[in-house]
């Protein structure tokens, strides 16, 4: 068995933040997709030297897209 390096520590414990509030949001927020919310969560908690990357605009009044 390999020894964990400290990327893959950093990347647990995002896949684990990310799949809490993925669970707690989905109630909330029905109408989003659940791809694309996990998709908005692995990129707004992954750490910024690990390829940080998300745009959102809002298109009209409540409707953004990323």
């Amino acid at each position: 068995m390999q020894p964990k390096n400290q990327h893959s520590d950093d990347f647990d414990a995002v896949l684990k933040r990310v799949e809490e509030e993925r669970s707690r949001l989905a109630v909330l927020l029905p109408d989003i997709d659940p791809g694309d919310l996990h998709a908005i969560l692995v990129a707004i908690f992954q750490p910024w030297g690990m390829g940080r990357g998300i745009f959102v605009r809002q298109i009209r009044p409540g409707v953004y897209v990323f």
